[in-house]
């Protein structure tokens, strides 16, 4: 108990608050990194410092946003019309304006495709680059999943900094209670889970529970440190199955304290009016927002999931709230024109200008993406019309970072079904994303199971100019 006192009075981190920060990712501090095993050499491109994933829960519609099809039947093309962009040549839907102003910035891979039909095993492998084992529905997290491949990152970064090098906003992408496989670091344990950072659904931030006195000084933290490592060597280990980790984790959470920039990132009120109003006042125009103020602060990459929200299906049903939002099965059209484009679309070209203005885009990739597209062909399953889950071919886009902006990747057949060329698949992404930010995606990290390759893909090198 005389312990605890201590631990309490250390700058209110409790050794209950610091085991607290392990229950779903802030176990993710890094500490000293074992050796690599490297695979066959490859060119590491290496222009990225930083990623930023911008998720869209649920499987955004390829064949009305991006990858749009006129000339077919009106049972696949919709209503949605084709805009020009700031590229000559280059249309998108025209729900996207803001985003169409921004396409210089911009290369679109319109050949993603995969064989995961579920949401569940469509997002692990979207995430992770690997297939799950178990094809049917109801997964759940295992220490046995690979691991979400910012955590592979994490794992091999050659440039650890006081941030953990991957962290995730504003919470798990879940299926009703269930959270998604594929999130976290999996089999290269939970040290390696992203770090948590939550947005509330009105937009906003929720700082970790750090807690600095502010009348504690450099000095005194480095002291207090000096004596919660004596504490815990003489009192604590017989109590914390993963001393080390433990420990690593309270060293990194000193060096968060002893810088003000860190937790500077978290207050959104230091950003003007009209910057905020530019990302969107909604919960994934702040939690964007406050991604690029940590990607300033030092943070190596960051993954933006969407977030459930309260959604109107129409028909028969109520107003609820929904898990995955672009998963529109019901009520599609209203929904992606009215409400999911327009603020994704807001939020996307506000944030291209911005990082542009501030120069960060020349060594910041940021990748857009879902698990899946939506079926080229419409549906009538339920009351309103909507689009199924579709990922034989589609769309994602990528900007920043070396990418050759203003460019279309691969490409699909008439009606949107199928990739016809340049095929591209979840591993490929991960394997071109890691390379851009200095990571050989053939290396072998330790793992529960061995050894961990982090992609088995092949980089798209011709992505970048």
């Amino acid at each position: 108990m005389k312990t605890m006192s201590l631990l309490q009075k250390t700058n209110s981190l409790s050794r209950r608050n610091l085991l607290s920060l392990g229950c779903f990712g802030l176990s993710s501090f890094g500490m000293g990194r074992p050796a690599l095993a490297s695979g066959p050499a490859t060119a590491v491109l290496g222009k990225a410092k930083r990623v930023l994933l911008l998720f869209m829960d649920g499987g955004p519609s390829h064949i009305d946003l991006f990858d749009l099809k006129p000339d077919a039947p009106r049972e696949i093309r919709g209503p949605c019309k084709p805009i020009s962009t700031s590229v000559p040549g280059i249309n998108i839907g025209e729900y996207f304006p803001k985003v169409a102003q921004q396409f210089h910035h911009i290369c679109q891979i319109r050949s993603m495709s995969h064989k995961d039909v579920p949401h569940d095993q469509a997002v692990y492998h979207s995430l992770t680059g690997y297939r799950h084992a178990i094809k049917a529905g109801g997964l759940k997290i295992s220490p046995n999943d690979h691991p979400h491949f910012a955590s592979s990152f994490y794992r091999a970064d050659p440039a650890p900094n006081t941030l953990p090098s991957s962290i995730e906003i504003p919470g798990p992408m879940r299926i009703d209670a269930r959270i998604l496989p594929g999130q976290t670091g999996g089999r290269l344990g939970s040290r390696w889970n992203p770090f948590p950072v939550h947005v509330t659904r009105d937009g906003t931030v929720i700082p970790p529970d750090l807690g600095r006195l502010e009348r504690s000084t450099e000095t005194n933290l480095n002291q207090r440190y000096e004596l919660l490592q004596k504490i815990q060597n003489q009192n604590l280990d017989h109590h914390v199955s993963a001393s080390i980790e433990f420990q690593a984790l309270q060293k990194q959470v000193l060096g968060i304290l002893q810088k003000p920039s860190i937790q500077n990132a978290f207050d959104l009120g230091q950003e003007p009016d009209e910057i905020r109003d530019a990302y969107g006042r909604d919960r994934h125009g702040q939690s964007t927002l406050l991604a690029r103020r940590m990607l300033e602060a030092g943070a190596r990459f960051i993954t933006i999931y969407w977030g459930k929200e309260i959604q109107d299906w129409k028909g028969s049903f109520k107003p609820m709230l929904v898990n995955n939002p672009w998963d529109t099965h019901r009520n599609h059209f209203p929904l992606i024109k009215d409400s999911l484009v327009p603020r994704a679309d807001r939020t996307l070209a506000a944030l291209l200008e911005d990082m542009n203005q501030r120069g960060m885009l020349d060594d910041t990739l940021v990748v857009w993406m879902g698990e899946f597209g939506r079926s080229p062909r419409i549906s009538s399953i339920f009351a309103t019309p909507g689009r199924e889950h579709w990922p034989h071919a589609y769309s994602i886009m990528l900007a920043g970072a070396g990418i050759r902006g203003g460019h279309i990747y691969g490409k699909t057949d008439r009606f949107g079904e199928y990739v016809t060329d340049k095929p591209v698949s979840p591993a490929d992404l991960t394997a071109t994303i890691l390379q851009a930010i200095g990571v050989d995606p053939q290396i072998s990290v330790p793992s529960s199971q061995g050894r961990h390759q982090l992609s088995q893909g092949n980089p798209l090198l011709e992505l970048f100019g």
